[in-house]
C-alpha cells in the first residue's frame, strides 16, 4: 500500500519505539515531540502492542484522535498504515496504554513512524 502523502526530499524520518512493562492496573503515558524547532509532523503509522484487557488512546496537539479503544490503531506485528490520509500534528503526540488486567503484567511497545516536514 502506498502511503499518501509521500515525504519530500529533506524531510526528516522518525521511528522511535519505546517499550515498557506494565503491572496490572498500570498506565503508560508516552509523549513524542518533533525534534526540529518549528515543523509539522506527518504520522501515517502508529503501532502498539496488542493485548487483551487493555485500552489505547491517542492525542495530537491536545485533541483526541483515537480511542479509548480495546484495540490499538495497528499492531506492531502488522505494521500497516494507521491513518489514511496521514495525521498531522505540530507540537505533541501523546499515547496512553492501559493494562486493565487484574492479574497479568504485560509489555507494551509504542512505535510512531512518520516524518517531520523540512519546510524547505
Amino acid at each position: 500500500m502506498t502511503v499518501i502523502p509521500k515525504p519530500e526530499p529533506g524531510d526528516v524520518g522518525y521511528n522511535d519505539p519505546i517499550t515498557r512493562e506494565l503491572d496490572p492496573g498500570q498506565q503508560l503515558v508516552v509523549t513524542f515531540e518533533p525534534r526540529q524547532r518549528i515543523t509539522e509532523f506527518v504520522l501515517p503509522f502508529l503501532a502498539m502492542s496488542k493485548h487483551p484487557d487493555s485500552s489505547y488512546e491517542v492525542w495530537m496537539d491536545g485533541q483526541r484522535v483515537y480511542g479509548p479503544s480495546p484495540i490499538p490503531p495497528t499492531d506492531i506485528d502488522d505494521m500497516v498504515p494507521t491513518f489514511i490520509p496521514a495525521k498531522r500534528f505540530e507540537s505533541r503526540l501523546t499515547v496512553y496504554c492501559r493494562n486493565l488486567s487484574d492479574t497479568t503484567t504485560r509489555t507494551y511497545t509504542v512505535q510512531p513512524i512518520g516524518w517531520e516536514v523540512s519546510g524547505e
